[in-house]
């Protein structure tokens, strides 16, 4: 999965929501999200076809005896998962979960259109280029609703906190029939291609620029790597401890971070040290901003205690 993957959030909230609910039986699809059957995820116990993985639940969840979790990319959704899975356990009465990555293109095989990709009109609607706009198309969520599903929710990927309550109510609720959670995040690929041009015609046209960026105070770090066990970013690595007395490493957000702040969304939600800061990188500022930095730099020099 690419930097700032939409797909690696959700992975993060399901080894969360596992504490709670206990080990679930993945059926993955193939896709981009295929590759978190590898560390630091490790979900994904089978992979059948393009959109069958609700399908190959089938076979699997009886001997299962508990409800089994199927993966899949809006893409495979189209190209078969609507109907060999969707249209069968909605037939046959099937107590199963689904989840469709909503991210607006046929990503693993080059960010090919589909049905839901959000319009270009949508995109020149946006002021600011960096927002998501997969919302935008509702395709996916009315063909559901038309066919009769009952219990659907969509939630904002990066939301980490809020797509682990949602995966452990659809493991929990008393509610037998299909479940389907919609994980909505534009593919980052697609954003970056739109973000990084709109970007550089600002800085170009003198206009201010505003960039976020992540990091980690290292003097707050507790060296335990939680946070790249459950993350899972490449941007998000191990460096040296700078204080000679500790032998452990500390994690440090290299460059190439998009800003899309799932480091900081896992520290909230599994409660780990909070070591991650979030900094805005202003570009062009103003009179204001500039003496206000000016201003801060003397106090920081010469006001500290000696």
């Amino acid at each position: 999965m690419c930097i700032g993957c939409p797909e690696r959030p959700v992975f993060s909230a399901l080894k969360l929501a596992q504490e709670t609910v206990g080990p679930v039986h993945v059926s993955g699809d193939i896709g981009c999200h295929a590759l978190a059957t590898f560390e630091p995820f490790s979900v994904g116990h089978s992979i059948l076809g393009y959109g069958m993985s609700l399908a190959s639940r089938a076979g699997v969840s009886p001997l299962m005896k508990r409800r089994v979790l199927s993966v899949m990319g809006d893409g495979g959704f189209w190209h078969n998962g609507l109907l060999t899975g969707v249209q069968s356990a909605l037939f046959n009465g099937d107590d199963a979960v689904l989840l469709i990555f909503k991210n607006g293109y046929t990503s693993a095989t080059g960010t090919q259109d589909i049905i839901n990709t959000p319009t270009e009109l949508s995109k020149d609607a946006t002021s600011d280029k960096r927002e998501s706009v997969v919302h935008t198309n509702q395709v996916i969520e009315s063909t559901l609703k038309g066919l009769g599903v009952q219990w659907l929710k969509t939630v904002h990927t990066y939301e980490v906190a809020q797509m682990q309550a949602t995966l452990t109510e659809a493991f929990t609720t008393d509610f037998q029939g299909l479940k389907v959670i919609v994980a909505e995040g534009e593919c980052q690929l697609e954003r970056q291609r739109r973000i990084k041009p709109w970007l550089a015609s600002l800085l170009a046209k003198g206009k201010r620029v505003e960039r976020v960026k992540y990091g980690v105070d290292e003097d707050v770090c507790n060296g335990d790597h939680a946070c790249i066990r459950l993350s899972g970013c490449p941007t998000l690595t191990l460096k040296d401890n700078p204080d000679p007395l500790k032998v452990d490493p500390v994690a440090t957000v290299i460059e190439g971070c998009v800003g899309c702040g799932l480091c900081g969304e896992n520290a909230h939600a599994a409660t780990l040290c909070p070591s991650f800061y979030r900094a805005e990188v202003v570009q062009n500022p103003g009179p204001w901003e500039r003496m206000g930095a000016r201003l801060q730099t003397w106090m920081t020099r010469f006001l500290q205690p000696a």
